[in-house]
């Protein structure tokens, strides 16, 4: 168990913003109430922000404004605003790729923020174990789209649902 999976939903939340808590670059809700379940910062503006998302109109997922003070870890004390995710339709939502989409908003949004430009280097290694290699950091910090990575990282979706399939307990 983690103290930071306090909640059934907490583990549902963790694809969506584990990797890029990695780097702490901004908050993904670990030090507050909500693990895993919003992205913020002290240098993002949580309307504009939410706007932008919700603009992409990812499948079942949106995203609302909010405004906190970190209890511990990044942002400890500092007042933040963001977005908290909110997974309306769990079947569409693409859950690993919403932070690849909050970080390349919040590179157009704030391109002195731009998240490889920001994030402490020391924990690149990290970021580049979870992700699989470096390639998603190399990539993506060229023109921070996801486009740019989206092929590699959903290189072996396919092959895993076909793989894991026989191991399911029910249909």
């Amino acid at each position: 168990a983690s103290p930071h999976i306090p909640f059934n939903h907490s583990a549902t939340f963790y694809p969506v913003s584990g990797i890029l808590g990695e780097l702490g670059y901004m908050s993904i809700g670990v030090g507050y109430t909500l693990p895993f379940e919003m992205f913020a910062a002290d240098w993002i503006n949580a309307e504009e922000l939410a706007t932008a998302l919700n603009a992409k109109d990812l499948p079942g997922v949106e995203f609302r404004p909010i405004h906190l003070k970190p209890f511990y870890s990044v942002g400890k004390g500092t007042n933040m605003q963001g977005v908290q995710v909110h997974l309306m339709n769990f079947e569409k939502a693409r859950l690993s790729d919403i932070q690849f989409h909050v970080m390349e908003v919040a590179a157009e949004l704030y391109p002195d923020k731009a998240v490889f430009d920001n994030a402490d280097e020391g924990r690149y290694n990290m970021f580049d174990k979870v992700s699989g290699s470096d390639y998603i950091r190399t990539e993506f910090s060229k023109n921070h789209k996801f486009s740019d990575i989206r092929g590699y990282w959903m290189k072996d979706e396919l092959l895993f649902k076909k793989k894991s399939k026989r191991y399911y307990l029910y249909k």
